[in-house]
């Protein structure tokens, strides 16, 4: 019998946090590094990226890499009713503590439209190599992704949390690309 997304959700989240503090920097600093030497990244001007928590894959390096290519840099500001929109920031100096503790771009940030999302990093607790990610189940993501559907789109997963199968709903979305430590999987070329 298959768990629930629920009671993997917990077993992720505590193998995440079972992480020494210097494993988990090692794991992020090499996904970054695989992200960004990626073809994904390399082809995209436009990069909407998600801020991470402290628990989260660190994407500063990523943010801050993006701005420094001149790329156009755009992060989620999540507002009512699960919706989130893309906007637009040019230091990551304009984020401020906003919606549960996630920093985040003003309201009167510019809105960036989802079709002019080259590539779209996303977050997961874990994911398939099938493409699917395992998120915090609030949808924000899924919803967006389905406006967005022009981006090619990279979670960023620890390899210890990439699983053969995970369960999914009809809603949910594959990933072009899952990025870990050691590689970068296309799911849907594979």
């Amino acid at each position: 019998m298959q768990a629930s997304k629920s009671e993997l959700r917990r077993i992720y989240r505590a193998a995440r946090k079972a992480l020494s503090p210097k494993e988990k920097r090692l794991i992020d600093a090499a996904i970054a590094k695989k992200l960004l030497q990626s073809e994904c990244y390399r082809a995209a001007a436009c990069v909407f990226c998600y801020v991470s928590t402290p628990e989260e894959i660190d994407t500063f390096p990523i943010l801050r890499q993006a701005l420094a290519d001149g790329r156009t840099l755009c992060v989620p500001l999540c507002g009512a009713k699960g919706e989130m929109t893309a906007r637009l920031i040019r230091s990551l100096e304009e984020l401020k503590s906003g919606a549960y503790g996630i920093l985040e771009p003003s309201a009167d940030a510019p809105v960036v439209a989802p079709e002019e999302i080259s590539l779209a990093v996303v977050p997961a607790l874990a994911c398939d190599r099938r493409g699917y990610r395992l998120g915090y189940g609030g949808g924000y993501y899924d919803r967006f992704l389905a406006k967005a559907s022009a981006a090619g789109t990279a979670a960023l997963c620890a390899e210890s949390r990439l699983a053969d199968a995970l369960p999914r709903e009809p809603f949910d979305l594959p990933c072009h690309y899952i990025i870990t430590e050691r590689q970068v999987l296309r799911p849907h070329e594979e």
